[in-house]
């Protein structure tokens, strides 16, 4: 994760959309927010890691306020970590700040993505760990880094499957509009996802071409999806980082989608107070980057 600081102060009414932000944020705030969003995690035995203690003083001065959403500029695997090529020029530099860093962890790399391909970790959902759904606008994700991405976990026997999830233009991420709790639960924007069939690609085998919840069903027998509004979309009600098996952490105004339908069916929901962090653009799922699964 990365702590947020004055760089903050950069977001105002004439850059904030430039900077990818929804909107001017308090940056005390914002940092207050996220403190808290840390500490909530370490009271659940999660080691949090700083990219503020792994990156140069150099670093820290030109950093932007996206580096806050860390999940979109790199992501490791079970081999080495994906350095992600970015499509807006202002995080254009986090993939490289980030590699440094990871690799200050003795994370090696796996696959750095080339132009013209274009990839970014909120695409990135885990059904389960030998599953890949990688969503794609064609703006922020492009096929063209999917297929780079693919190719090497299916040759290196990363994942066994990687599915292609074409986005509306107007969806920024997968994350967004579809998300596994467990492998048998999970929330979605019907809209965001099932606009068009998904690309299915195993290793040695033909592409499949279905639509994703033929996919779902087909691979994930019994897996439950349980709906959400636009509103709720837009409040990221989907943009939930799971911490164990039917244990998550989501914004805490999401209440229908919190009590009424995950809690009823077993699951724990840790809330977190966001009203600056998502102005930010961003949820839970975005502001954490995974390093080490422990089974």
């Amino acid at each position: 994760m990365f702590r947020p600081g004055v760089e903050i102060t950069q977001v105002t009414k004439d850059s904030y959309q430039e900077l990818t932000f929804r909107d001017v944020v308090y940056w005390r705030r914002f940092q207050q927010e996220h403190d808290d969003f840390c500490e909530l995690l370490r009271g659940e035995n999660i080691e949090v890691v700083l990219l503020n203690d792994l990156l140069t003083e150099e670093d820290l001065t030109v950093v932007n306020p996206n580096m806050t959403y860390v999940r979109d500029a790199c992501a490791t695997t079970s081999r080495g970590f994906i350095q992600m090529r970015m499509a807006h020029q202002v995080r254009k530099p986090e993939p490289f700040m980030i590699a440094r860093a990871v690799s200050n962890l003795g994370i090696p790399p796996l696959l750095s993505i080339t132009s013209p391909g274009l990839l970014e970790g909120g695409d990135f959902v885990y059904p389960d760990d030998r599953t890949l759904l990688v969503g794609s606008n064609g703006i922020r994700t492009n096929e063209e880094g999917v297929s780079q991405l693919s190719k090497v976990l299916l040759d290196n026997r990363i994942v066994d499957i990687v599915v292609l999830v074409p986005l509306p233009s107007w969806r920024v991420h997968l994350d967004g509009g579809l998300m596994f709790i467990d492998k048998d639960l999970f929330i979605y924007h019907p809209n965001s996802v099932q606009t068009f069939p998904v690309r299915v690609m195993r290793r040695d085998e033909p592409i499949d071409f279905v639509p994703i919840m033929e996919f779902i069903k087909n691979t994930f027998d019994g897996a439950e999806g349980i709906p959400i509004t636009d509103n709720e979309l837009y409040l990221y009600g989907a943009n939930i980082i799971c911490l164990n098996k039917r244990k998550c952490v989501a914004y805490e105004w999401n209440e229908r989608i919190i009590r009424e339908e995950l809690q009823e069916r077993g699951v724990e929901v840790l809330s977190i107070q966001g009203g600056e962090l998502a102005r930010g653009g961003g949820g839970p799922h975005c502001m954490t980057m995974p390093i080490l699964r422990k089974k």
